[in-house]
């Protein structure tokens, strides 16, 4: 089985609108149209290091938390916050995947 069947690979900024008091997604802007989390169906933590990281110190470190959600417009997407690695850091969230499975729509597809 191929695992890239059904899904799109973005890496799109987004902006938050919206989080929740824990910091999960709520409301975002993507795309120019305004999205509302419906679902978050899966999320974790990623603290690895980057492919080609020969020296591994805190620096270097991924710091992101990551979101796989079903919005109001029928999106199903995985969404991360960059934390960045100390609190002076740029803080951004992108859409790194779409997949074609929409929640409640087997009919759905990837939305160009």
């Amino acid at each position: 089985m191929d695992l890239t069947e059904g899904k799109r690979f973005l890496s799109e900024k987004i902006t938050m609108l919206e989080t929740s008091p824990g910091a999960d997604p709520v409301r975002f802007l993507w795309r120019s149209e305004e999205h509302a989390v419906l679902k978050i169906t899966r999320q974790w933590q990623d603290y690895g290091f980057s492919s080609g990281v020969f020296k591994k110190s805190w620096r270097s470190r991924r710091h992101r938390n990551y979101y796989e959600v079903h919005t109001d417009r029928g999106a199903h997407l995985l969404v991360y916050f960059d934390r960045g690695v100390k609190p002076s850091s740029p803080r951004h969230w992108f859409v790194l995947e779409q997949y074609e499975w929409a929640l409640g729509n087997p009919e759905s597809k990837i939305v160009k």
